[in-house]
């Protein structure tokens, strides 16, 4: 079924909520690898992000207006789970709706995308070169960027193509919320706010993800001390259809505990 509401959900399954919430240029159907496997503990929540499949825009883009966006098709209290820029979206929504939001489950995100001489991260260039070719070619910049996420694991091609099956025939994003949405990633910093968050927290980073370096882990860890960390040492950027079957093992574990 869906829910009929400014932002597209579809809610698949049976037990406690859990809301997936999809990374930038994409939509929700990049779960659907997971999806069999994981609604059979869980009620899905799989909510297309503003200006993204079949969502509506918004007039204006920000975490907390996004945020707002969500909880209008989603129950309370959740666990969150999030990947790229659905898990600063998921981490903003767990700090500052912490009754709404029960668990926290980050996916290949990070607090701060952007390198600064305190943390590490990608250079500001790449959301520049990105923000750049939507300008003048959005739909290679796209291809270019799902390539991004795939690049570095042994499964890079495979995944890659995954991906791109998986959005065939499904809504383009709009072109405003691409653009607002790197200028999120490369904005946001969640560092402080991050340390106040008193949900467990679980974090699941690929090994040779290109868009969230090692060393971010350390340094989210020691923000937030009680936060769990999983490491998949066959993944880049998409965990979640590298290897699948861990993925959702350790999400269920994590939500049942």
């Amino acid at each position: 079924m869906s829910i009929e509401q400014a932002l597209h959900c579809d809610v698949i399954g049976e037990g406690p909520a859990l809301v997936l919430l999809h990374g930038w240029g994409v939509n929700s159907a990049i779960w659907q690898t997971i999806v069999a496997p994981l609604s059979e503990h869980f009620t899905l929540y799989l909510v297309d992000l503003p200006g993204f499949g079949n969502s509506d825009p918004l007039e204006t883009y920000s975490l907390q207006s996004i945020c707002a966006a969500i909880l209008k098709v989603v129950p309370e209290p959740a666990v969150w789970c999030g990947w790229s820029l659905g898990g600063v979206i998921a981490t903003y929504g767990a700090i500052n709706y912490p009754q709404q939001v029960s668990k926290l489950i980050q996916v290949s995100s990070s607090v701060k995308f952007v390198a600064d001489e305190q943390w590490i991260g990608v250079d500001a260039s790449v959301f520049n070169n990105f923000l750049q070719g939507l300008e003048t070619n959005p739909q290679k910049t796209l291809t270019r960027f799902i390539a991004l996420q795939a690049m570095g694991c042994d499964s890079a091609r495979q995944d890659s193509n995954t991906l791109k099956k998986l959005l065939t025939g499904t809504a383009p994003a709009q072109q405003e919320a691409l653009i607002a949405g790197l200028k999120l990633l490369a904005e946001s910093d969640l560092r402080t706010s991050f340390s106040t968050i008193r949900q467990p927290c679980l974090s699941l980073f690929g090994q040779f993800d290109s868009l969230v370096p090692l060393q971010a882990l350390q340094d989210m860890k020691a923000l937030l001390p009680h936060m769990e960390l999983q490491l998949f040492e066959k993944s880049s950027h998409a965990p979640f259809v590298s290897e699948s079957e861990l993925f959702c093992k350790q999400v269920i574990n994590f939500i049942v505990d």
